[in-house]
Formats: C-alpha cells, structure tokens, sequence
C-alpha cells in the first residue's frame, strides 16, 4: 500500500512537473513561409545565420534560419522562453530588421565580411509565401 502512494504521488508529481513547465509559453502567431538567399556582389554567401528581429520587439519569438553553403535559407520560429526548443517553419508577418552572421571561419581580418552585418532598412514578411533576396552590398 505504501508503495502504491509513494509510486502515485511520484507519478502525479512528473506530470505536473512536465505538463506545466511550458504552460504560460505564449500562442505562436500565424507564420507564413519564407525562404531567400544571402547574396554578397555577385554571388551568394557560403553559410551563416540569419536573424529576424520583429519591429517593434516584443522579446516572446526567435525567428532565425541557419544559411546553406548555397546562400539559401528557411526561416523558422521558437518562443524565446521555451525549454523545449520547439521550432515551427515559417515567420509571423510583419516588418523586422535583419542580421547576417558569417561562419566563424569567414570572421578574419582581412575577410569581406568580418562580423554580423546589419541589412540597412527592414524586410516585411506578408501573408502567404515569401521569396526574399538579402543583398549585403546595398548601403
């Protein structure tokens, strides 16, 4: 009997343990896909991370994408509060200022791009599918 409460009360304390933990994680937002290349010049950017900062910035999302030795990318979502990481495609429409972060490798003295680059202006996601095109050169 002892043993059946002792086993109860553990069971009972992982669920809501588990079950809570990620409770008062806020709702995503609709998110639409988008999908784009990093150019630098003339050609495309080998690799980074690109990052989506909403305007105005609300701290609750991550919107982020690895970029491809293609220079391509996709970006996905994460609440920024969550312990379990989880990441939807796709971002929630709106304007956001963007940064590109080169490999560790490409960050060298002497190198194009030595740190992240803030993209001038602001990019807007829409509604449905978006195609973009980040163009470093353009001042």
């Amino acid at each position: 009997m002892t043993i059946r409460i002792f086993t109860g009360i553990v069971a009972l304390s992982v669920a809501l343990v588990t079950g809570c933990a990620d409770s008062n994680q806020p709702t995503f937002p609709a998110l639409h896909p988008v999908k784009g290349v990093v150019k630098r010049g003339s050609g495309a950017v080998s690799g980074g991370v690109v990052r989506f900062l909403p305007e105005p910035d609300k701290g609750e999302f991550i919107v982020n994408a690895e970029v491809g030795q293609d220079g391509t990318f996709t970006l996905t979502t994460v609440r920024s509060t969550d312990s379990r990481g989880e990441r939807k495609t796709g971002a929630p429409a709106g304007a956001y200022k963007v940064t590109y972060t080169p490999l560790l490798g490409e960050q060298k003295a002497g190198a194009t791009v030595s740190g992240p680059v803030n993209v001038p202006g602001s990019i807007t996601i829409q509604s449905g599918n978006n195609d973009l095109t980040i163009d470093l050169t353009k001042k």
